[in-house]
């Protein structure tokens, strides 16, 4: 295939994974909760406050880090920091309120 023809996956479907990493993280972001159920068990786990803003906001910078690697040049590196850094600090934070056992479950 040349280089100046891209493929329809790569043109149309690419970029909605970072959209809908960005749209789900959104979404979890205003609601303030998220609910995990496994497909096997009858347990469940809920975030609330804090610890569900923080997914929310992993959710955001790992759509960042996705659209580093459909673009190209200054804006790509420029993605691919921003969405690093703030995807290991969100689960450098969580990780530490998991530790430290100060996360909130329901």
């Amino acid at each position: 295939m040349s280089e100046g023809r891209r493929s329809f996956v790569v043109r149309y479907l690419g970029p909605l994974l970072p959209l809908s990493l960005a749209a789900y993280g959104i979404w979890v972001l205003f609601s303030g909760e998220y609910t995990y159920r496994p497909g096997r068990g009858n347990g469940t786990v809920t975030l609330l406050a804090l610890d569900a803003r923080l997914m929310g906001l992993f959710q955001l910078f790992l759509a960042v880090l996705v659209t580093a690697l459909g673009v190209s040049g200054r804006k790509a590196w420029w993605c691919f920091r921003i969405g690093l850094a703030g995807a290991v600090l969100c689960l450098v934070v969580e990780g530490a309120r998991q530790l430290m056992r100060i996360a909130v479950h329901a």
